[in-house]
This record gives C-alpha cells, structure tokens and sequence, in this order.
C-alpha cells in the first residue's frame, strides 16, 4: 500500500489494524519507511519475501527500488503518486508466479461544503492519476533527469569526505579532485571559493601552516557521524509554536511568509529557528492543504498539461471504475460550466479570482512569487492562497485583461532571480544546507528550484492565448 508521505502511511497503518481488530482478525499489516528502525524495516523486507506469508505492506516511497522483496501480488496506490517514474517503478514491483504486474489506485476525496469555490469542486489526485496513466500509455513518456542543478549541499559533502579520506590539500589540488566530478559542471570556481572562505570561518576546515586545507574542529563532528555518508535529508522534525503554545511538529518547515495548516487553521510562518528545530507563526484565515515536509510534490509541466487536456476530452478510460467513471463526467460538466480549462483565470465572485496555470512544480513557484513580489502593488493583491500546482487563489482590483498585461509586463522585464526571493529568506531543504553560506544557498535556491525561464516563457504565452481568444493584438 503506497503513499505519497511518511504521515499519511503511518495513518493508513493504523486504520487497517484497527479494522482487523475490529473483524477479530489477525494483524496482518507490516510498515515501511524511512524514519523508521532499521530493524522495523527489516522485519517487514523478511516477510514480504516470504511466500507463504500473506502480509500488506504500508510504505512511502522506500519501496519503490533497490531492496529485494521478492514479487508482490499487487499494489495499492492512495491517491496520486507524483510522477510517472513513481508509478511505474510502485507497479513493477507486483507480479509474481506468471502473472502480470497488478496497480490500483485508490483516489479519495471528501464531500465539498455547499459553499465551496471552483478549485474545491475538481478532484485533483483523480485528475492527476489518469494523467499519470495516459502520458505512459500514450506515448511511454517518463520524466528526464533535471541537469541543471546547482548542488551545493552536495559539494559540501563531497568536500568534507575528500578532505577526510585524503588528508591535508592544497586549495587548487581539492577543487581540481572535487569539481571535476560531472555533477559539478554547473559549479564556478568563484562559488567554490566562496564556499571554501565560509568553511574556513566556521571553523569546518582549516588551514595549515604549510597553507593546506584540513577538517576542522566543527567539520570533525560532522564527519565522524555514522549519518555523514548518507546523503540524503533525514526527516528532522521542527516544533511549531504560536506565541506560547505548541501546535505540533513538521518536516523541513517552508521558507518565512509561506503558510502551514496544522492543528485545523492556517498559520504563517515568522521564523525558523534551524539550531532548536523550532518553527514559530500566527494563524490567518483561509485553507490550504497540511503540508508536514516529506512529500516530493515537484511535478513536471507535462502531466498538469495533460491533466488539463483530461478536462477537455470526452473519452472514457478503460481503466476506471464505476465511480470514477460518474467522478469524472461531473468534474468535466463542472470545468465547462466554469469555463475550464478554456479560460485560466476564472472569477469566483466579486473581487475573488482562481488561477490555474496547468504547469509545474517549479514554473509554478516561479510564477506565485512573480505575483507576490512584482505584481502585488499593481493588481492591489491580497488573501493569497496556493495549493501548489494546481491554482491560486486571490482577490484583485484589476480586471481579467488588466491582469494579463501587468503579469505579461512584470515578467518581460530584466530582473535577477534572487529578485524572487523574499527579504532574508534562506530556503534550505538538502542535508548540509545548513554548513552553507546564505548566500549559495539563496542562489541554488533562485536558480535551480525556481524556472524562472520557464515561468516567462508561460506568461507570455498565457497572454498572447488570452488576446487570441478577445480578439486582441
């Protein structure tokens, strides 16, 4: 049984053991992930390649490759996965004994209030899956590997251990032996300077008297921790306070001015306090989905694009059941009704306005700031809200094609791209981010998680679609 987060799969596990204990039936349902036990992982590894044992397995995305257990019968995905990669990789882990590989997907949704506004109204996992399905059967599309990161915590950690496995070097002889490494190709000389000045003052390096470089005091507690050589994150909580009260904890808290949803109300973040893991906010009005950290939501342009051509066509899939099949052809006759996926700034009501820009992850990110940062005096923004990257939701005072021109204006103009990135904001989401100069991290940020070429590229042809369809030059 897949899951998209290390919540979720903990929730579901509890769910079906308690439906078993309610049946008076055996436990029979084992977990996995990855803030567990080594030995709790294990233990469900062992009984998964058992084959007389009949177990299911709660698991985030642990499973999907690279330890043996053996050949499942079949797979249950809840909700969406969120890349087509995912979904294959989840699939062929099922098939034993001649038979084919066996998926379903378990899509749920909850009832919209009566007063609930259009984005509420589209079922977005249900929307997503087929997307997912169609792009593979289609045209076997899966998603590219994306080359053009700047891997700074990365570049950390492979100096650290070269310095640690090699002894003391010469600066040129560490950045000839480090940035070679293919993964860096996109590294200047003046970043790993700079990178190498701020270790040197933080006392992870230092500098012998011979001139060389070698693990400093700070470094060697980094270094001789059993975690080190993981690269990846470990799933750290962060506490989260509201003046005096505690509200919970997440994962890898969002950057200030972003908003949470814990403890059943919206929060906006104030301030990270990464030394004591401590995350402290006010509440706000409006909704927005929990997020708690662990979820890898960064989808690729071409599934929300294909989600969009969903909405527009009249087939019926195969693959669907009944309920689905009724979910579907109601949430198409509700988009036409609307307007979707036509028209991609729909008003709600009033001053109130959704945008779907059908794209993803990072264009998405991309495009919320430029209305935040460089739209938001002119269009008089405010009540901003995102689910990520399906829409957003705000109130304006311009009309449609007054907000086309000013987005259209904004985003053709030169600017930089740490010019997207709020006052003092210092993103950090890999391991060793936090061994990095602020200013790396802001441009690895700016330059590797925001397309902001992309996002250009979008507006402006947004703009020209939306002069096409009024008949505008």
């Amino acid at each position: 049984m897949f899951t998209n987060s290390r919540e979720e799969c903990e929730a579901v596990c509890q769910e079906l053991r308690s439906y078993a204990e309610y049946n008076h039936e055996p436990d029979r349902f084992l977990i996995h992930h990855g803030n567990l036990s080594p030995a709790l992982r294990q233990t469900a590894e062992d009984a998964m390649k058992d084959e007389d044992a009949n177990m299911t397995t709660c698991a985030t995305a642990t499973l999907e490759l690279g330890i043996d257990i053996g050949q499942l019968e079949s797979a249950f995905q809840l909700d969406a996965p969120f890349t087509v990669s995912g979904f294959l990789q989840r699939m062929g882990r099922t098939g034993r004994r001649g038979n084919p590989p066996e998926m379903h997907f378990v899509m749920r949704e909850e009832h919209p209030e009566s007063r609930a506004m259009l984005p509420d109204l589209i079922p977005w996992p249900l929307l997503q899956g087929i997307a997912l399905v169609q792009l593979y059967l289609e045209e076997k599309w899966v998603e590219p590997p994306r080359t053009n990161r700047l891997p700074y915590s990365l570049l950390y950690h492979q100096t650290m251990s070269t310095l640690a496995s090699s002894g003391e070097m010469t600066p040129a002889e560490l950045a000839s032996r480090v940035l070679q490494l293919a993964y860096f190709h996109n590294v200047s000389q003046d970043d790993y300077r700079t990178l190498l000045q701020h270790l040197l003052k933080t006392n992870q390096i230092e500098r012998t008297p011979a001139g060389g470089l070698i693990v400093g005091m700070a470094g060697e507690r980094v270094v001789n921790n059993y975690k080190f050589y993981a690269v990846f994150q470990d799933n750290e909580e962060y506490s989260v306070h509201s003046k005096s009260e505690e509200l919970g904890t997440i994962v890898m808290p969002p950057p200030v001015g972003d908003k949470i949803a814990i403890a059943g109300r919206v929060w906006v973040v104030e301030d990270v306090d990464r030394q004591r893991h401590q995350v402290y906010c006010h509440e706000v009005k409006g909704r927005i989905p929990a997020y708690f950290g662990d979820v890898a939501g960064d989808i690729y342009p071409k599934i929300l694009q294909r989600m969009r051509k969903v909405l527009n066509e009249t087939q019926m899939y195969s693959y669907l059941q009944g309920n689905a099949r009724a979910r579907l052809t109601q949430m198409r006759d509700t988009a036409n009704i609307a307007g979707l996926p036509d028209n991609q700034l729909i008003n709600l009501g009033g001053k109130m306005w959704a945008f779907f820009p059908w794209t993803g992850s990072y264009q998405f990110l991309a495009l919320e700031r430029l209305l935040r940062i460089k739209c938001a005096d002119r269009l008089n923004l405010r009540g901003f809200n995102s689910s990520r990257p399906y829409f957003m939701e705000f109130a304006m005072d311009c009309n449609e094609a007054e907000f086309f021109q000013i987005i259209q204006e904004e985003a053709s103009k030169d600017f930089s791209s740490l010019d997207l990135l709020f006052l003092k904001e210092v993103p950090t989401f890999d391991k060793y981010d936090e061994y990095l100069p602020d200013e790396l991290v802001r441009k690895e940020f700016a330059d590797s998680v925001l397309d902001i070429a992309g996002m250009k590229k979008l507006v402006m042809q947004m703009a020209l679609d939306y002069q096409r369809a009024h008949g505008q030059k």
